[in-house]
């Protein structure tokens, strides 16, 4: 079975390739996925492929190599979209503003 899960990761990024490091993931599991990054506190993932291998990779980058630079990771299942292949883009930092407030409900 086909899944789509977005992904959102807030922490001290900075110092972290977590683009080149997702990217490698994304190989390993046979996934597809587009990196979105704004900041250098704010990160999206959107993954696609088949529901085990989503949820590998998911896993792999919430408890890999960079978990002590994550603060807070949060799932979400979305439509599947058909996404090819590693995508990397930078996004203007007024369009985070979805992942800010999705993030903020996790914080208690």
């Amino acid at each position: 079975m086909k899944k789509h899960l977005d992904i959102f990761i807030e922490g001290k990024l900075e110092k972290a390739d977590f683009n080149f490091y997702s990217q490698s993931a994304a190989i390993k599991f046979k996934v597809n996925a587009i990196y979105k990054n704004g900041d250098t506190r704010h990160i999206e993932i959107e993954v696609e492929g088949n529901a085990k291998d989503v949820d590998n990779y998911a896993n792999f980058i919430k408890e890999g190599a960079l978990t002590a630079h994550i603060e807070l990771f949060r799932t979400e299942e979305g439509t599947f979209k058909n996404i090819e292949g590693f995508t990397s883009l930078k996004v203007h930092k007024e369009k985070y503003a979805r992942i800010k407030s999705l993030l903020k409900r996790y914080r208690r």
